[in-house]
């Protein structure tokens, strides 16, 4: 019998006897006090003005209820909230008089809704966290917030909360623990978009974007708003041409100096992702571009195509027999590692790991094959000695051989990622694919181009990410004969390629928490450059 197996043998005969001594004792395991009724009399009402909130319990039958809990059980509670006013309201719920002693991660719970137009229709609605949050003795905590109720309609609002099994962890202590909880209602705010937060800097957004990627972008294409694409969290605003107006200080390196970065995007979950530009003397304006890392191969092994993976399956060094297999996020390549090891030091040793965000950074190894890449050489199989060309490649390229591949005239970048298992995130497992030790990655082909490199191998010496040397990106390019290559930025700024045996330059790229965005001071130049308050 193996460690999880004994665990849960335990786990559910201990359980069952104190489901025994609660039918004997009347021992409260779990524990629905309501804070509302269903009659008028007990309704609870927020007036002011012209708004009208009525909040009342909807579920008699879950009402002062006590009983024990099997793992994966899950209890209900259905509470509505009627807008009887003249104008749309926010509205939030909270734990009130909270008690939760159960393990951290023991209780989950989720929150739906559904509305009196929509009949039995349910939706998931987001809330404060997936757990219910411990508290020793009786207080309140936030559920969910910005609840919109439009004027003259009725929600219906289900609580669903689970006893989980968790694996790993001893859950002994939950044999003797309390969940009781009313719930509250009050005014909620309106959630704030990015748009809203950027607008609140001053970042002004363009009302149109940019058709023709071709064309190099040698100003300030974004001086009048950032153009915007869809990405995996919603709507991404970026920054396109010189972008004198996209620094950002933040945080200092292990050697004291300021750690200088350029925003490259504003992700659509309020995230801002930016890309490492240097580091100057502590306390001024000024610094040295360059980069976090120099001669870096992505990884000394070239002859396989599992070899273009952030992470790859098997071995370093040997063969990859499957597609699945060679992208199977097990083996850290050589150059994460070197990453990793970057971030760890200058980041988390230095006190600033807390401000970044777990975001999606893609590893695009989609393999569209012939048809679409318009590769004659292309196998789509993506693993061993296969000719392989990958998502970039179709977006970017085209030509009929290997030896005769060049820009599309009209190439088209994406910030959305193809494959949930190239959606590298630490611990963010509903987008992500929980693969990564340190939220930190590479820039994309998609993002160079969107920022305005131009066509594949258009030289442009006018935009924010051209440096004095090529440096790698986190895109596969192609398997050809037997080189994994890779897309990167050359010298000259134009986006290129290099096997990944060979040497370049690493710029890492982090997203700072949505928290912060709003916090943000400076004005973004570089005399004046984006900063967060100490």
């Amino acid at each position: 019998m193996n460690k999880n197996d004994k665990k849960r043998r335990i786990i559910s005969l201990a359980v069952l006897c104190v489901s025994i001594v609660a039918l004997t004792t009347s021992l409260t395991y779990a524990y629905f006090v309501s804070q509302v009724g269903t009659n008028e009399q007990e309704k609870i009402t927020i007036r002011s003005g012209d708004l009208a909130l009525t909040f009342r319990d909807n579920d008699e039958t879950v009402e002062n209820t006590e009983g024990t809990w099997n793992f994966g059980d899950t209890i209900e509670k259905e509470l509505v909230i009627e807008n009887t006013g003249t104008r749309d309201a926010y509205a939030k719920i909270s734990w009130d008089n909270l008690i939760n002693t159960y393990l951290a991660e023991s209780l989950t719970y989720t929150l739906e809704e559904k509305s009196d137009d929509l009949g039995a229709v349910w939706k998931l609605v987001e809330t404060v966290s997936a757990n219910v949050p411990r508290s020793e003795t009786a207080s309140t905590q936030l559920l969910a917030d910005h609840l919109l109720v439009p004027a003259g309609h009725t929600y219906t609002y289900r609580v669903k909360i689970t006893f989980e099994d968790l694996p790993d962890i001893d859950q002994t202590p939950d044999l003797n623990a309390k969940f009781i909880t009313k719930f509250t209602l009050d005014q909620g705010i309106r959630k704030l978009t990015t748009a809203d937060k950027l607008a609140n800097l001053n970042i002004k957004i363009s009302e149109t974007n940019p058709t023709n990627f071709a064309t190099p972008a040698t100003t300030d294409e974004t001086a009048n708003g950032l153009f915007s694409l869809e990405d995996d969290y919603g709507t991404s605003y970026y920054y396109r041409g010189t972008a004198p107006n996209n620094y950002i200080k933040f945080g200092q390196d292990a050697s004291g100096q300021d750690m200088w970065w350029r925003i490259v995007r504003f992700n659509g979950d309020g995230t801002v992702r930016m890309q490492y530009d240097g580091a100057g003397p502590s306390g001024t304006n000024s610094y040295t571009r360059g980069f976090a890392l120099t001669g870096q191969r992505w990884n000394s092994n070239y002859n396989d195509a599992k070899y273009v993976g952030w992470m790859f399956g098997g071995a370093n060094g040997s063969a990859s027999t499957s597609r699945e297999q060679a992208q199977r996020n097990e083996t850290d390549s050589p150059i994460k590692t070197k990453v990793d090891e970057w971030y760890k030091t200058n980041i988390v040793d230095t006190g600033y790991g807390d401000y970044i965000a777990d975001a999606i950074f893609c590893n695009d190894r989609s393999t569209p094959g012939t048809s679409t890449t318009e590769w004659t050489d292309d196998t789509g199989l993506g693993y061993g000695s296969n000719n392989t060309g990958y998502g970039a490649l179709e977006r970017f390229m085209t030509g009929n051989n290997g030896t005769n591949i060049s820009g599309k005239t009209n190439p088209q970048p994406q910030f959305i990622c193809p494959q949930e298992n190239d959606k590298f995130t630490v611990e963010e497992i509903s987008k992500g694919n929980g693969a990564l030790t340190y939220p930190v990655g590479l820039i994309t082909a998609d993002e160079i181009v969107a920022a305005g490199s131009g066509k594949y191998s258009t030289a442009n010496n006018n935009y924010y990410l051209k440096k004095t040397s090529m440096y790698r990106s986190f895109s596969p390019y192609l398997f050809y004969r037997i080189y994994a290559n890779m897309f990167n930025i050359v010298e000259n700024g134009s986006l290129s390629f290099t096997a990944t045996h060979s040497g370049g330059a690493v710029a890492p790229v982090i997203n700072l928490k949505a928290e912060y965005l709003d916090k943000l001071q400076g004005n973004g130049t570089i005399d004046n450059p984006y900063y967060l308050q100490a």
